[in-house]
């Protein structure tokens, strides 16, 4: 059933329960009212027909005064109607004569009457019973100790003549025995009310009491008139329930109906830019905003679906293209490492082409381990495991140290490369000038490698109001197009994808130069327009160094000279029998002598053997014992020299637990041959100069 069907029964139920609700509220109502009017009626006429009984007594006594001034005094007519049916003239206790009396004499009633008028001398009257018949009698005519004595039988003869005169049909019996006489009314049928009043016999018999029929008078006019107001109802209900459901029509299933064909609509694939009219401010006009509501929010939703989708789509292309630079470059250099590698394995090549050879490979060895620095400090940005190591150094020869770098191959492309600063820069600053120059490396590197012809220019200034370096990097080279500088600072995108074949590169450099620079509290910017050049800008905080400690002047990339040969016995922990040959081989030419160890647990078997080492090298991480646990080890055994570490873990906060395990150095693999023997002299100098001291 239709939910329109069951409001239209649900109407039809309602209006009838109403009716048939409303129609018995009616009927007892009217009855009740009428029942009252009825008793307070019938009261009434109760007393009319009792005066009328007692004014027959009137009645009587007047015949009797006017038949004794008839001068012959006829006979009575004893016809029972109109007419006396018993006269006795009384001289005190004596009957003197009589008419219709015969019973009352036989019966001795007669001779009561008559002592009790001769007892007072006075009127008397009542009602008083003989052979089973009940008489009404009164005295007339009264003369001291003389009156007349009449009365009628109160038969059905007479009791017809009084209902003729009252209206309502009367009969007289017998009080039931064990009940006193009452007066009023009684209910014997549904139809008629029954009146009372009690006739004591004067001579103390069983009472009498007079019964009135009193019809219950407007009761089918009544229920006439309840059922024509019933018929009234139900003819105004049916219309009110017909316009009703016309109204609930327009105003609930036509809206409803349009929420429904939008509804199936959009279920079928209809398109989302349907809306609802609201109407009202009701629950259908709720309906409907809500409705729109739930359009917007799911067309928004599709919107950023489809958003995302293309973005997932353009990162899914992105990442595809990144990983064939990924390939490109990763075997770009694997191809010019291993390929001069087997030549030089030849053996038939000069002194001259050994040489060039293996600066080939030193070269493409860089290019290797620039590429998974990259990628290491991208994956590092997105774990959110920057970390900011604070140092003091020169900005001004950070900068030169960066453009000096990109001479060579800006002078092999013809370019002009001019590093010129702005105003005065702060001899000392302090601040991460590792993530620094990486930075600087990234866009003063890309500005070379795009720029084609014309001049890449490095501007620098300080700004004093916001404690800040600012580092201008400008080119004439290819540009960036408008839509294309939206995603230039995104992972693994370039500017134009055909731009990783021209001129090499994962796309990653800028990315990762913009977020350290972010973590750092700074930012870059970018203006550029295609075939004319770019303009990037670095703005960093810094803080100034007020004055350097004594002794200390720090450069920006500390000299790697050595003076002369090193001496000492060193102790060399590395599980990897590669890494151990060429530390081994490095430190063996420097002049050290070196013992070797497996892990941590042969070094400090060596160590146990024979403590005089002036230097522990140690990988920290080996299987058996890591270096962790053997520098801590060997500090419990009372070694107090030196502890280089080694590991290919380069964070700062890996630095930092070798520092606190109880290392003096620390170094990342891979290892370059110079920065460890400048590393180990260090060390063996300082150790060096504490003996010195302490002697």
């Amino acid at each position: 059933m239709t939910l329109r069907s069951r409001i239209r029964w649900l109407l039809i139920f309602t209006a009838a329960s109403c009716v048939a609700l409303i129609s018995v509220a009616l009927y007892q109502v009217n009855h009740s009212f009428l029942d009252r009017l009825n008793e307070q009626s019938a009261g009434r006429e109760l007393q009319k027909v009792e005066a009328a009984f007692l004014d027959q007594l009137s009645v009587l006594r007047v015949r009797a005064a006017d038949w004794t001034q008839q001068p012959d005094k006829p006979p009575l007519k004893l016809d029972g109607v109109g007419h006396l049916d018993m006269l006795m003239a009384l001289e005190n206790d004596r009957i003197v004569w009589q008419q219709g009396a015969e019973s009352l004499i036989a019966g001795g009633v007669a001779q009561r009457l008559a002592g009790n008028f001769a007892e007072s001398c006075s009127p008397i009257w009542g009602v008083v019973r003989t052979d089973e018949r009940a008489l009404l009698f009164i005295t007339a005519v009264e003369n001291q100790c003389e009156a007349y004595l009449l009365g009628v039988w109160l038969d059905s003869t007479w009791m017809n003549y009084l209902s003729d005169r009252v209206g309502h049909a009367l009969y007289v019996r017998d009080v039931p025995a064990g009940k006193e006489p009452v007066r009023g009314l009684s209910r014997e049928t549904s139809d008629a009310l029954h009146g009372r009043f009690p006739l004591p016999d004067y001579l103390g018999g069983q009472p009498l009491e007079v019964v009135v029929e009193l019809p219950r008078d407007g009761m089918g006019a009544m229920v006439s008139s309840v059922v024509a107001m019933i018929i009234i109802m139900v003819v105004l209900v049916a219309l009110a329930v017909i316009l009703v459901n016309l109204r609930i029509q327009t105003m609930l299933f036509g809206r409803l109906k349009l929420v429904h064909n939008a509804v199936r609509s959009i279920a079928r694939g209809g398109t989302l830019d349907q809306r609802l009219p609201v109407l009202s401010d009701d629950e259908i006009g709720e309906l409907a905003m809500d409705f729109n509501s739930m359009v917007d929010s799911i067309e928004n939703a599709q919107n950023q679906l489809a958003e995302a989708r293309t973005q997932a789509e353009s990162a899914s292309k992105t990442k595809s293209q990144f990983l064939a630079n990924m390939s490109h470059e990763i075997r770009t250099p694997m191809t010019a490492i291993l390929g001069y590698t087997e030549l030089l394995r030849g053996g038939v090549l000069s002194a001259e082409e050994q040489k060039r050879y293996l600066n080939i490979i030193q070269h493409n060895g860089d290019a290797l381990l620039a590429l998974i620095n990259d990628v290491l400090d991208l994956s590092r940005i997105e774990a959110g495991q920057v970390t900011s190591e604070q140092r003091l150094f020169s900005p001004q020869d950070l900068l030169d140290e960066v453009v000096d770098s990109l001479h060579l191959r800006a002078r092999e492309k013809g370019l002009a490369l001019e590093l010129t600063s702005s105003g005065r820069l702060p001899a000392t600053v302090s601040g991460d000038v590792f993530r620094l120059r990486q930075i600087l490396m990234n866009l003063a590197g890309n500005a070379v490698k795009f720029t084609e012809h014309g001049h890449v220019r490095v501007l620098a200034s300080w700004d004093t109001a916001g404690q800040s370096l600012k580092v201008r990097v400008e080119d004439t080279g290819i540009g960036i197009s408008e839509s294309e500088l939206r995603s230039i600072f995104q992972p693994f995108s370039q500017a134009d994808a055909s731009h990783s074949r021209r001129y090499t590169g994962t796309g990653l450099g800028l990315s990762i130069a913009r977020e350290l620079a972010r973590a750092q509290g700074g930012d870059i910017t970018v203006f550029s327009q295609e075939g004319k050049g770019s303009r990037f800008e670095l703005v960093l905080p810094l803080t100034v160094a007020s004055a350097m400690p004594s002794g200390r002047e720090v450069r920006a990339n500390p000299g790697l000279n050595v003076e002369g040969p090193l001496s000492g016995r060193v102790l060399l922990a590395e599980d990897n029998q590669v890494n151990r040959l060429f530390v081994h081989k490095v430190l063996g030419n420097a002049g050290l002598t070196v013992v070797e160890a497996e892990n941590g647990k042969e070094a400090c078997r060596e160590f146990a053997d024979n403590p005089d080492f002036d230097l522990i090298v140690l990988d920290m991480q080996m299987p058996e014992m890591d270096g962790y646990q053997a520098v801590a080890e060997l500090r419990d055994r009372g070694y107090a020299g030196p502890v280089l570490a080694l590991t290919a873990n380069v964070l700062a906060l890996d630095r930092q637990r070798c520092l606190d395990a109880g290392c003096d150095e620390f170094l990342g693999k891979p290892v370059r041959i110079k920065e460890l023997i400048q590393v180990c002299s260090r060390l063996l100098s300082q150790a060096e100069t504490s003996l010195d001291l302490e002697s």
